[in-house]
């Protein structure tokens, strides 16, 4: 399978959608979430530091400053206890216990939420400036007491937690790219073998069906081959159908129209002019519905698929170069010049005698329609997989409202009805060996 094709793919497309979708999806989530995380976290630590507030107030209330001041040191010592910082000063600001040296002037009185940068003496007796955040409270001999975390407690805690909401919604992104590039390519192979499968029949294998999946499965897709295989199967049964109606009709018309001109023209061999000339027009006109009839024939055949039988190796300029040359005697009646643009050879598996047949019926038309002393041209372009074949005239050409007309059974543009003779199916046949080659005819 070419990875580049599944880059344009209508899957690959949904399968981004997809992931995109996804990915808004987790990430919205995630945001959510860490912002419930943020909350629930800061509103927990306003609860832990309102309640050590509340404890040690009652036992401000039991044992006044001094058992406050000896219950804080035991925090502070307590290695266990959560990580908090403490400050008791009296009504003047002067400390009383804790492990923050001083009262910080941001902090006004009150019980308030604060956020504060602080100076604490490390062990080594430097001085570093800290961020806390916390709040403040009076006790009731007009003592304050501070109780605060630090911030790099909290900013770690929360930066640890978006970066495991950023893991976790990465490892999804991946898993679920992962997912849509799988999905896109099981898709795009069921859908390659259901085309492929189409190919063949187009180009004439009817008895050709898609791979049917696992049987044990009963999913869309094995539902929706399994219908295609019943259409095929009927198509299949239909054209076998009109296959046995044409040579029905063949066996059952054609060979009475066959003796009728046989007869028509042992009619021929007597001495009466005018009965000659009546048998001559009779044998045309024989000879006209046997054509048509035969034309009529091998549309059907080749429109069935059942003229895939002369494919062979066969060079196409060698075709073109046998028509335009089988054709140079009627060109040059009417003093026409064919000009020929042909690549030396151009080899591929083609039915020589339907492109025969169909660069005829071209060229035909070209030299019918071209006028006296007019131009004609054939160029042909050869490439590994297309080859292009342009038959030019000067003629008065066909009107634009007409050109998907003209390859309709028996249908002529009205001003060749009188004046040139045939009957409508040239160009169809052209487009039906067209068709067949895996080609297209274009009207310019």
């Amino acid at each position: 399978m070419n990875p580049s094709r599944i880059l344009h793919t209508e899957t690959f497309r949904y399968a981004v959608l997809y992931l995109t979708g996804v990915s808004l999806a987790v990430f919205v989530v995630l945001a959510i979430g860490y912002a419930w995380v943020t909350v629930g976290y800061f509103r927990g630590l306003n609860e832990l530091i309102g309640s050590e507030q509340q404890t040690l107030g009652r036992i401000h209330a039991g044992g006044g400053v001094e058992a406050t001041a000896a219950a804080i040191g035991e925090r502070v010592q307590a290695a266990s206890f959560p990580r908090l910082f403490y400050l008791l000063v009296d009504a003047g600001g002067e400390r009383i216990a804790g492990n923050l040296s001083r009262w910080p002037e941001r902090v006004g009185e009150g019980k308030e939420w604060v956020g504060l940068e602080h100076v604490l003496e490390e062990v080594s007796g430097a001085q570093a400036p800290l961020d806390f955040i916390g709040s403040s409270t009076f006790l009731a001999d007009g003592s304050r007491l501070l109780v605060v975390r630090h911030y790099k407690d909290i900013s770690e805690f929360l930066r640890l937690t978006l970066t495991v909401l950023l893991q976790a919604m990465l490892a999804t992104i991946v898993v679920g790219a992962i997912g849509a590039a799988l999905l896109a390519m099981r898709l795009q192979r069921l859908i390659g073998e259901v085309n492929d499968s189409i190919a063949t029949i187009l180009a004439g294998d009817l008895s050709q069906r898609i791979p049917v999946l696992d049987d044990n499965r009963d999913d869309d897709f094995r539902r929706l081959i399994v219908n295609l295989n019943h259409m095929l199967d009927r198509i299949a049964q239909l054209m076998a159908n009109l296959q046995q109606l044409s040579d029905n009709i063949a066996h059952d018309l054609r060979t009475p129209l066959t003796r009728l001109r046989n007869r028509i023209a042992s009619l021929g061999s007597g001495a009466d002019e005018a009965r000659d000339e009546a048998v001559a027009g009779m044998l045309q006109e024989s000879d006209d519905l046997l054509a048509t009839f035969n034309a009529l024939l091998r549309i059907a055949q080749i429109e069935a698929g059942s003229a895939r039988s002369g494919f062979a190796p066969t060079d196409v300029a060698l075709i073109v170069h046998d028509v335009c040359e089988f054709y140079e005697p009627l060109a040059a009646e009417k003093r026409q010049a064919v000009q020929l643009d042909l690549p030396p050879t151009c080899p591929g598996v083609f039915d020589r005698d339907l492109l025969f047949q169909a660069f005829a019926n071209l060229l035909d038309n070209a030299i019918k329609y071209a006028p006296v002393d007019g131009h004609v041209a054939v160029v042909m372009r050869c490439a590994p997989e297309t080859v292009e074949i342009e038959f030019r005239d000067d003629g008065p050409g066909i009107a634009e409202s007409e050109r998907t007309r003209v390859f309709e059974r028996f249908y002529r543009v009205e001003a060749s009805r009188s004046g040139y003779p045939g009957n409508g199916l040239g160009l169809s046949l052209v487009r039906a060996v067209g068709n067949l080659h895996g080609g297209a005819v274009e009207l310019g």
